[in-house]
């Protein structure tokens, strides 16, 4: 029989890896702080809980992976790289499924598929001690093949239409994000004095509308005219503060420019028929278009069939504010 002190270490448990420097926990908390300062205005309270919390989950689990994993032996600082572009790209593909329209409890396996990409580019590029360009090149071109895969897998499914896939694809937050950069740098404070009075005197209609429509403005224009036109809506006695005749010459110059509306896709009619339908009882939609065609009765009730229905975008606005009138 061995000693017994022999048996205590054979039956000894090997103490947990680390990685010298490197503290999974709070780097991934710490990447999640920062998300959530940059998280773009027009993001609404619950989607920006849902980018910082996602941030969070997948740089603590990439950290935890990278401590455990023998193969590769990273040192903290490469550790922290790898962790930091999972962070990263959390976090812009989060803001363009939100700015694209995909519902929330779709988002996450869209996003773990980026997330095992970049993991699996990033740990084998930094191993190799490949050029940081080259890097960051590789992953952003893997990832972009990785998010359309992903979005048309939805499609093919049927959890998404083919307008909603092409809007979100269509979507680039980190190209948003650049070019504010090379704004900031190349042009300094872009903001003119006239620029300024015009955000002004716009705030002071976009505080008058509902909170999607003003979302739906502000969205519009990038991070930094936004946040100035934010401060304005929020500013108390905003309307005492401006000149009425500046206000109405900004507001012309304005309306000069602007695009001529465009067609309402039918992407968005259907959101907005969700946001109608969704607190109301089933049978009181059914009886308000008890007498409608069969086409019209397929498109209401499509919240809870899940059946859309083809038919014109414009018909179908037209029908939402019919149910609005209804239901008010």
């Amino acid at each position: 029989m061995p000693p017994a002190k022999e048996q205590k270490q054979d039956n000894a448990q090997p103490e947990a890896r680390v990685i010298e420097g490197f503290d999974p926990r709070a780097f991934a908390k710490n990447l999640a702080m920062e998300a959530s300062q940059v998280v773009p205005p027009n993001i609404q309270d619950e989607d920006k809980k849902f980018i910082v919390e996602i941030v969070h989950k997948f740089c603590l689990l990439c950290g935890d992976a990278l401590v455990k994993d023998v193969k590769y032996d990273l040192n903290a600082q490469q550790a922290s790289i790898i962790t930091q572009f999972i962070g990263e790209w959390t976090f812009h593909k989060s803001v363009d499924l939100i700015n694209g329209g995909i519902p929330l409890d779709l988002r996450e396996s869209v996003l773990q598929k980026v997330a095992f990409t970049v993991f699996e580019i990033a740990k084998q590029a930094i191993s190799r001690n490949l050029p940081q360009e080259q890097v960051i090149t590789v992953i952003e071109n893997q990832v972009k093949n990785c998010f359309r895969n992903a979005i048309d897998d939805l499609k093919k499914k049927g959890k998404i239409d083919e307008a909603l896939a092409e809007n979100t694809m269509s979507q680039s937050s980190i190209d948003a994000m650049s070019q504010q950069e090379y704004d900031q740098e190349h042009l300094g404070e872009d903001l003119s004095d006239a620029k300024i009075l015009k955000l002004a005197s716009l705030a002071l209609l976009i505080k008058k509308l509902p909170e999607q429509k003003a979302q739906n403005i502000i969205s519009k224009f990038n991070q930094s005219e936004a946040q100035v036109l934010l401060q304005y809506i929020k500013m108390p006695n905003l309307e005492q503060k401006i000149d009425k005749g500046i206000t109405i010459r900004c507001l012309s110059e304005i309306k000069e420019v602007l695009p001529e509306p465009k067609v309402v896709s039918m992407d968005r009619v259907y959101a907005k028929l969700f946001k109608i339908v969704k607190t109301k009882d089933k049978n009181e939609i059914s009886n308000i278009i008890e007498n409608e065609r069969p086409n019209i009765k397929q498109f209401v009730m499509a919240p809870y069939t899940k059946e859309l229905a083809k038919i014109p975008s414009r018909v179908g606005n037209v029908i939402c504010k019919y149910l609005e009138e209804k239901l008010s």
